[in-house]
């Protein structure tokens, strides 16, 4: 059963920060900006982990903790006090009323998954995980109707943000239809043909091996052991060896990431909308601009949609061709959306780990803020107009 976490801060940058480094565990966020509200949402959420501010306006975090730790129904809950105020005496204070721990901010996220961990047991060991991309908007119902030209995926999981990332991820070039369970899984593939799924390898009704097996059966026309990738946990031997006793090669190991994704699913697009997908950079000299359309806009949609997907794929043809500078334009509207920003993010922390150069545009005082406040995009320069960076970097 996947564990609940309350994160209460006055900063909404800092409450999608945690849930970007959470939500991929299958971690529930409950989230409230004052000790007030956050007393209420503990109350209402029995969360296995409080994460609270120290300093908040309404009621700051050692009032709160002082509520949380004489409400017998509360108390129990571990408390992790995010803050800057380490100084000693103040830390002693706080662990005598029953913090459970502090992390001092600005964190990063092998910090944050270190001081967590040992509470909710997100992954075993000592050795963190390979960063999983921050869970994705919330999916639309599974549909039968699939547009004409696009490959069709199925994704098989009775999780709900297992579904979103996979939608998030796989993009808009597919057709994306879900299962949250054996039986839809058998429905959808009545009425559907998949050239690919996604399978978790343990669902609530069924056995993951007789799904891929009914797959196989009306779908798989003999190539079915490399249309299906199974999605276990990383440690979950039994389950591998079990896909693997029954032909099935391609394995999705939770947590993942879009990267691993990507790679299961980048030969389904056909030729001609691979083709199209070069259309959102545009060139100045040697420099490639990424425009952000106004929020309100048709394009802004198809833009936001292709963040991880279209665009990513464009910023890595950039490098092959030898090209490494690149000018993100960011509006307010951009990152005033938790999913929009949690794929923005991605996209830069991306372009960074290919040694890009980047500089961000950003004319919106407010959108200049934002940037500065995520660790992945404050230490980039930010100029006030495209034209201006473009001009930094020539």
């Amino acid at each position: 059963m996947g564990k609940t976490v309350l994160t209460i801060d006055d900063s909404k940058t800092l409450r999608l920060i945690v849930a970007k480094h959470l939500a991929p565990f299958g971690v529930k966020m409950l989230e409230a900006e004052n000790g007030e509200q956050g007393l209420v949402r503990a109350r209402e959420g029995a969360p296995d982990l409080i994460l609270l501010d120290y300093n908040m306006p309404v009621m700051d975090g050692y009032h709160t903790l002082v509520e949380l730790k004489t409400d017998p129904k509360l108390k129990p809950i571990p408390v992790v006090m995010l803050t800057t105020e380490t100084v000693k005496e103040t830390v002693i204070k706080l662990m005598k009323l029953g913090l459970r721990d502090y992390i001092a901010k600005p964190f990063t996220r092998d910090v944050l998954l270190l001081k967590v961990n040992p509470i909710l047991n997100l992954f075993e060991g000592t050795e963190i995980p390979t960063e999983a991309a921050p869970a994705a908007a919330p999916a639309a119902p599974a549909a039968p109707v699939t547009v004409p030209g696009k490959a069709s995926i199925l994704a098989i999981d009775d999780k709900e943000n297992i579904l979103n990332m996979l939608k998030q991820y796989i993009g808009d070039g597919f057709n994306v239809v879900t299962a949250d369970s054996g039986k839809a899984a058998l429905a959808a593939m009545a009425r559907t043909r998949f050239e690919f799924v996604f399978l978790d390898s343990s669902l609530p009704d069924m056995n993951a091996m007789d799904v891929y097996e009914a797959f196989a059966k009306t779908q798989g026309n003999g190539s079915s052991t490399t249309r299906v990738a199974v999605m276990p946990l990383r440690t979950a031997q039994g389950d591998i060896d079990n896909a693997q006793s029954h032909g099935l090669k391609l394995f999705l190991y939770k947590p993942f990431s879009q990267e691993d994704v990507t790679q299961l699913v980048s030969n389904l697009a056909p030729p001609s909308q691979k083709a199209a997908q070069n259309k959102f950079l545009t060139v100045s000299g040697d420099i490639r601009v990424l425009p952000c359309p106004p929020d309100k806009s048709p394009m802004f949609r198809l833009y936001s949609g292709a963040l991880g997907t279209n665009i990513r794929k464009e910023v890595d043809e950039m490098v092959e061709e030898g090209l490494t500078k690149l000018v993100i334009e960011v509006h307010q509207g951009l990152l005033s959306d938790m999913a929009i920003t949690r794929k923005f993010i991605d996209l830069v922390e991306h372009a960074s780990n290919l040694s890009m150069t980047i500089r961000f545009a950003a004319e919106s005082p407010a959108a200049r803020d934002s940037l500065k406040q995520f660790a992945e995009t404050a230490s980039f320069p930010i100029d006030m107009s495209v034209q201006s960076a473009v001009g930094s970097m020539s």
